[in-house]
């Protein structure tokens, strides 16, 4: 059992005659403190002394309880993370598992060319290396009959590579290009290939017979759309998708 204090255990106190009852009850627990640093193998203090009208001592059991029991819980996980030998080692953490990580993931596939669209490609025109140019939706510029063009900027091109070396060096020095067009309806038509600057943007854009296009196949703002290109014969040729 842990001995209580007495006369001894004050010996050393000097009494400020200005502490009231709240000081002296610290004081107390102070001392208690000190006491019970002393002797680190003390058991906590009978339940009983709780009872005792005495405020002093029911304050102060109350507080070595709380504090014998977190010594307690300390002294067992020493014990538990010690080998056996003396050595400490350290806990065993389970490895944290971030929220992307427990969510499952569901690959997006890639996008490819409706059947009808490849079986007319590939099997009917004999064209070549299909790739996706752009994924974009239909803004009214695009359906704008004064600007009668499709645009093409860089910052949603999927490749450049669409493009071969001498075709590049024909947009970059400002020439356009004919190509043949592959329409949503699937039908066959001849447009202009630009490249356009404006100031620190790029854009590729389809002109000229553009605006029958967007009737003919009824384009309105929200749709969305993919351009293809693909080669017949090395010729470059592209095909407009509607999804």
């Amino acid at each position: 059992m842990m001995e209580l204090l007495s006369l001894d255990d004050f010996k050393d106190t000097k009494i400020d005659p200005n502490w009231g009852p709240f000081d002296y009850l610290l004081h107390v627990l102070d001392v208690d403190q000190q006491k019970m640093q002393k002797s680190q193998n003390a058991p906590p203090p009978p339940q009983t002394l709780c009872k005792q009208d005495h405020t002093g001592f029911k304050l102060r059991c109350k507080f070595n309880n709380s504090v014998g029991l977190k010594r307690k819980r300390n002294l067992k996980a020493v014990e538990e993370e010690d080998d056996g030998d003396g050595d400490r080692v350290a806990p065993k953490l389970k490895p944290k598992r971030s929220k992307k990580q427990e969510k499952s993931v569901c690959p997006i596939p890639p996008p490819d060319l409706p059947p009808l669209f490849r079986q007319l490609i590939v099997e009917e025109m004999g064209g070549r290396g299909l790739v996706l140019v752009i994924q974009k939706t239909i803004f009214f510029s695009d359906i704008n009959p004064t600007a009668s063009r499709f645009s093409i900027p860089f910052s949603q091109v999927k490749t450049h590579d669409f493009l071969n070396e001498a075709e590049a060096k024909e947009l970059d020095d400002k020439n356009s290009m004919q190509v043949w067009l592959l329409d949503p309806s699937m039908r066959g038509t001849s447009i202009t290939l630009n490249k356009w600057v404006m100031g620190s943007s790029s854009l590729y854009v389809l002109t000229n017979t553009w605006n029958p296009l967007v009737k003919n196949n009824q384009l309105k703002k929200g749709d969305m759309v993919q351009l293809w290109s693909f080669r017949v014969n090395s010729l470059l040729c592209f095909a407009l998708v509607k999804l």
